[in-house]
């Protein structure tokens, strides 16, 4: 037996292809005019500290995997919904006909 549901093909592939458009739209990399790099929509998982400071930070990257997943789960849970509504529209056109 399967502990976990199964989900549509579309729905993961609707997932994949709002993962990576919404962390290319909103990703800042600034770190080459002093900036910084910024990862991650609406939780920003992975950060580079660029440019020169004073005093040097020990450490200029950063990563938060619950930040990660918590943006992972919230792109499911609207590409499920996309795929949700999507099934229920295409039934009710077939019905109509």
């Amino acid at each position: 037996m399967c502990m976990f549901p199964k989900f549509p093909r579309a729905t993961w592939l609707i997932f994949f292809v709002l993962t990576v458009i919404i962390t290319i739209l909103f990703s800042r990399f600034d770190s080459p005019s002093d900036g910084n790099d910024v990862l991650g929509f609406p939780f920003p998982f992975y950060r580079y500290l660029g440019g020169k400071r004073y005093p040097e930070p020990p450490d200029r990257t950063y990563f938060n995997g619950i930040y990660l997943l918590l943006n992972l789960i919230i792109y499911f849970g609207i590409s499920y919904a996309l795929t949700y509504s999507i099934k229920k529209f295409r039934n009710k056109r077939a019905n109509t006909k």
